[in-house]
């Protein structure tokens, strides 16, 4: 008798031989599962359709794959919107696509872990070397031996093991709606990253050629001995700063698109999109606020994953102390042909388990638990925490543009519109012109930066309540909350 590990063991032998063919049959039709290429994809359209309201096509060289292709195309055609930006990346972005495929191998390891094991066939044949041929004649010495031996105890595991799989599937799903509503999330933020910049720009275009008509200007003067060389120098120091300014913009703009371009996935001539040039103005009405922890934690995909992982490693545990009882197993019958005549007897055979009954993988399956444990109690805190500092960066800049623009920005026009009136009338010199010149510019651009500020802050506290905590990543431009106003050059030199 041969003893292999957890194994049924069949011989083949007169009315046995049908019976195994039979079983081996029946093992190959119960265990050919196919792998369907939209596995679990409709649940992630469903939730992302749930969540944020856009569409979401794997690209399998279908019709469907075309008229989402169409789709992009028709929407480039016009002037994008946060929206439109966000739907073409949701259909176009390749590393959307490659997440995708993470579930056909999720899936894959579902049907393997509830796959019986191939049965092995083995044969074998003996004859005698006896050097007396007469002897040779007279007694048949052959013997042959056939088997076919299978994972026993693979049947009722499998329930088991499939059963993990299955927790991990899930898992991938919402990690694949999670990605879904990031890559949203910073489209988002990189399309109003994208007016902001272009905003600045235009705004630059025109201190630009203002200044430059003041310092034309003043060259006459000068060269007219009206005023003074320092008034023409301090003209020209105002005129070549916002002339760098300007460059800087233009730098500003040009890699804020390519981000957009990146999450949007394209290139060649897509790329000549347009853009409305100025953000959104701050809605007059008031924003609902309340119970934003309440529905960060029931919203949460984050709190999902991590749920489903203690469901995991739970069912991992229960697998672990099941197999510690009967680790192998050995049934099954041998049947051999042995000088001309056939033996059959059954087999069994068994592992003791003395030393080793899987006591570091039970302990480490039940500690991954306890750790679990105590990531989603974690977790759930950091959400809490997160909503409400993104509720308190929303209402802060919500009240800084909102003061730009009521307060700040007039209130800078009426300065320079005084101070010029003075000047003109000779009251006061070029230098306090050119500082209330340069007070209106800084007004300006801290308008725009608070303006960008509350639409990001907004695009953040959506993206928690669509699920997902902020996701940074090295493909998209720095969103930090900036101070309104303060560049790198604004404070540079004084008056």
């Amino acid at each position: 008798m041969k003893t292999h590990n957890t194994s049924v063991v069949v011989g083949f032998s007169h009315p046995t031989l049908l019976s195994a063919t039979l079983c081996f049959a029946i093992l190959v039709l119960t265990g050919c599962a196919g792998i369907s290429k939209e596995a679990g994809f409709s649940a992630v359209q469903q939730e992302v359709d749930e969540r944020i309201g856009y569409r979401v096509q794997w690209n399998q060289n279908t019709g469907a794959d075309n008229e989402a292709a169409q789709a992009v195309r028709e929407l480039l055609d016009k002037p994008l919107t946060a929206d439109t930006a966000v739907q073409i990346a949701l259909l176009n972005n390749r590393r959307l696509q490659a997440n995708y495929e993470a579930l056909g191998v999720a899936q894959s390891a579902v049907i393997d872990a509830g796959l019986l094991s191939n049965p092995i066939f083995h044969g074998v044949a003996t004859f005698g070397l006896s050097d007396d041929e007469a002897v040779a004649e007279a007694k048949d010495d052959s013997t042959y031996t056939f088997e076919v031996e299978m994972d026993f105890l693979s049947i009722f595991y499998a329930p088991m093991r499939k059963s993990v799989a299955q927790a991990e599937f899930e898992a991938a799903k919402l990690r694949v709606t999670a990605a879904v509503i990031d890559l949203a999330g910073q489209t988002r933020k990189t399309f109003y990253r994208v007016q902001a910049d272009g905003q600045m720009l235009d705004m630059f275009q025109q201190v630009v050629l203002a200044t430059q008509a003041g310092y034309e200007f003043a060259q006459k003067l000068q060269e007219a001995g009206n005023i003074p060389e320092l008034d023409l120098f301090l003209q020209r120091a105002l005129y070549e700063r916002s002339r760098l300014e300007l460059a800087a913009a233009e730098v500003a703009e040009a890699e804020s698109r390519e981000a957009l371009n990146r999450l949007m996935g394209l290139w060649g001539q897509d790329t000549a999109w347009t853009v409305e040039s100025r953000l959104p103005d701050i809605p007059a009405d008031a924003m609902l606020l309340d119970d934003l922890e309440k529905q960060a934690i029931e919203k949460s995909i984050d709190l999902a994953i991590a749920r489903q992982a203690i469901v995991s490693v739970g069912k991992q545990l229960r697998v672990e102390n099941t197999t510690k009882l009967v680790p192998v197993l050995d049934l099954g019958t041998e049947i051999e042909k042995e000088e001309g005549k056939w033996k059959a007897g059954p087999a069994l055979g068994f592992v003791i388990p003395l030393f080793d009954r899987n006591q570091g993988r039970r302990a480490a399956a039940a500690a991954e638990l306890r750790r679990q444990q105590q990531e989603y109690y974690a977790l759930a805190v950091e959400i809490r925490s997160a909503v409400r500092t993104a509720r308190r960066r929303l209402l802060t800049a919500r009240r800084t543009a909102l003061f730009y623009q009521q307060e700040m920005l007039p209130l800078q026009a009426s300065i320079l519109d005084q101070v010029q009136l003075e000047y003109n009338a000779m009251q006061i010199g070029t230098l306090r012109l050119l500082l209330a010149k340069q007070q209106e510019i800084d007004a300006g651009r801290g308008y725009i930066q608070s303006l960008l500020n509350y639409h990001i802050a907004k695009a953040e506290l959506d993206q928690i309540l669509n699920g997902r905590l902020g996701v940074s990543t090295s493909t998209t431009p720095s969103m930090e909350f900036r101070v309104p106003g303060a560049s790198s050059t604004a404070n540079e030199g004084g008056h």
